[in-house]
């Protein structure tokens, strides 16, 4: 009877219809130097929490995402921005020791009105799999 009451909710879950799903745009970063990150840090912002790795930096008004490899650990790192249901990602494949330290950028066309608002993320992964971190500080400009 228990059996038959979990997989009665289990089905009854799957079949409901699921939530507007955010637009994904995913990207492979394209190596860059420190200099070029650091360029202009007035519009930069960064975001680096503990555990995964990476640091992600973005310059809004050029609509980049950074990507910095902080552990030789044999994981590709991520950067991403999301808002209004659309979702950046940036991946740094520089995962072993030669690439410890390494910037990758990556640039889309996102919307640039005022007030829109953006919440960073980083994160590690495999090629079948990846884990982002918690949100960070909500970045409106």
């Amino acid at each position: 009877m228990l059996v038959a009451l979990v997989m009665g909710t289990i089905f009854a879950g799957v079949s409901e219809a699921p939530a507007a799903a955010a637009t994904l745009y995913y990207k492979v970063g394209t190596h860059v130097s420190k200099d070029t990150v650091f360029a202009s840090p007035s519009n930069l912002h960064c975001f680096a929490p503990a555990g995964h790795g990476a640091t992600m930096c973005v310059r809004y008004d050029k609509r980049v995402i950074y990507v910095r490899s902080d552990a030789k650990n044999g994981y590709f790192k991520l950067g991403q921005v999301s808002a209004a249901g659309r979702i950046y990602l940036c991946q740094n494949n520089y995962k072993n020791s030669s690439g410890q330290n390494t910037w990758v950028a990556c640039q889309w066309n996102w919307p640039k009105p005022s007030g829109r608002c953006y919440v960073p993320r980083t994160g590690h992964g495999q090629a079948d799999w990846y884990e982002l971190s918690f949100g960070g500080p909500l970045k409106c400009y």
